[in-house]
């Protein structure tokens, strides 16, 4: 089919058709800036729904249909787009819905990185088409970083975008909550029932939306085109066996310390992958948004690239789903969805342990300056564990020079006085809820 043919009818395909329903998201996008805004994340966590909803409020605040274009890029229908033929989509448009030179076109584009050389074909239409503005997803970390900053510096904004946090999922389900009541109110039992059921299925939206479909299997299918369709074929990985089985190694084993090295070595016996190959292949996965890597908190950047780092999920019902029993496991589980949480509020995170052993699982940054002290343990009514945990914390933050830190757990408000410095206890399932309400 011609290519302006195929365009017109894709055009016109999307200007007949309504909006579908849409969950509310919590993410920022200032679309009024002149930046081209690029929205990131992994596979099927909201992203064309997002775009829906920026649609939907451009429509709400006066700008005609016929001024805004969205594009699939993924869509089967449309392939192949190569070379220049997305420059013809505008001037395509355009012939079908006129407008003066002062009429903005708001043209989203959903998946870029599906169209070979996007991110050139992009600066030119910035520099020369002052009447488009650009909204672009996608689902590859590398790709936006590395080719819209070289490329496009200074002229875009990112938003990231994650599965659903746990007060998206309350609302998602109907359900209000009084952040400033909800200690004491008796709604906290049905709080922690649903946020059990948020801890084993994860906040993909599929999941949330369409309970009767078997969550696992869902997850599972996610979890395989991530890694053969986002990374394998990107990156014509040969030894696909090996690269999937150090993807579920890394997901098993997520909030426990290793180095490049200790991986190398586990897989020494069947197969002679080279450190330098075992970090090209877990940045992929990172570039993918399925596994996030933090290091050591040292002053020192040498200092901190020679420890053990750790390694943490985008999601607890994909772990669940890929990973052997590891549901059993709460601790782990709880620690990675601090860390997602924290992720959110777009500051550095780390970990942290002095030279006794005792740790911190969480040392946030803002800038130069470390900002909180984390620490993750379900059940603290052993006192041996309370003390670990209490100690951990405490070397923390005398290092730091904090007074306070915080201990989250499954249940337990309180706050104590230990040596002068506050501890504070919060259970999980509030301190998603507040941090959400400190975000917002």
């Amino acid at each position: 089919m011609d290519t302006r043919v195929k365009l017109k009818k894709a055009i016109v395909e999307w200007q007949e058709r309504e909006l579908p329903p849409f969950q509310q998201r919590a993410c920022k996008t200032n679309i009024d800036a002149p930046h081209i805004n690029d929205i990131i994340g992994v596979r099927r966590c909201g992203k064309t729904y997002y775009m829906y909803q920026l649609i939907s409020e451009l429509l709400g605040r006066g700008v005609p249909k016929t001024s805004i274009l969205y594009f699939n890029l993924d869509d089967d229908r449309l392939q192949p787009l190569k070379g220049d033929e997305l420059a013809l989509l505008i001037d395509t448009f355009r012939e079908l819905f006129p407008a003066s030179e002062e009429d903005v076109l708001y043209l989203f584009l959903d998946e870029i990185q599906n169209f070979p050389g996007w991110e050139r074909w992009m600066k030119g239409v910035y520099d020369r088409r002052k009447n488009v503005k650009l909204i672009i997803s996608g689902s590859n970390a590398s790709l936006l970083a590395k080719d819209v900053s070289s490329r496009l510096t200074g002229r875009h904004l990112t938003t990231r975008m994650f599965p659903f946090s746990f007060a998206e999922f309350l609302r998602s389900q109907k359900v209000d909550f009084d952040i400033e009541t909800l200690p004491f109110s008796k709604k906290n039992v049905e709080m922690k029932t649903k946020f059990n059921e948020y801890l084993r299925k994860g906040g993909f939206p599929e999941v949330i939306f369409y309970p009767s479909i078997d969550h696992k299997e869902l997850l599972q299918s996610y979890f395989d085109d991530i890694i053969y369709r986002d990374i394998i074929s990107r990156h014509r990985i040969r030894n696909t066996r090996i690269f999937n089985e150090l993807a579920l190694f890394c997901i098993s084993n997520i909030a426990k310390p290793h180095t490049y090295n200790s991986l190398r070595k586990l897989f020494a016996s069947y197969t002679s992958l080279s450190t330098d190959a075992l970090i090209t292949y877990v940045s992929y996965l990172e570039d993918a948004f399925l596994l996030f890597t933090i290091n050591h908190y040292d002053a020192s950047l040498k200092k901190q690239i020679n420890k053990p780092k750790k390694l943490y999920c985008i999601d607890t019902g994909l772990l669940n789903a890929v990973s052997f029993r590891f549901s059993d496991d709460l601790g782990r589980l709880y620690e990675n969805i601090v860390f997602i949480q924290l992720l959110r509020s777009g500051e550095d995170i780390y970990y942290w342990q002095d030279q006794k052993g005792l740790e911190v699982d969480f040392v946030t940054k803002q800038g130069l300056h470390p900002t909180s002290l984390i620490q993750v343990s379900v059940d603290i009514s052993d006192p041996d564990t309370k003390q670990r945990e209490i100690q951990g914390l405490l070397s923390a933050m005398d290092h730091f020079g904090f007074q306070e830190g915080t201990i989250i757990t499954a249940d337990l408000f309180d706050s104590e006085d230990v040596n002068g410095k506050i501890i504070n206890y919060v259970p999980l399932w509030y301190w998603l809820l507040e941090t959400d309400s400190a975000n917002i």
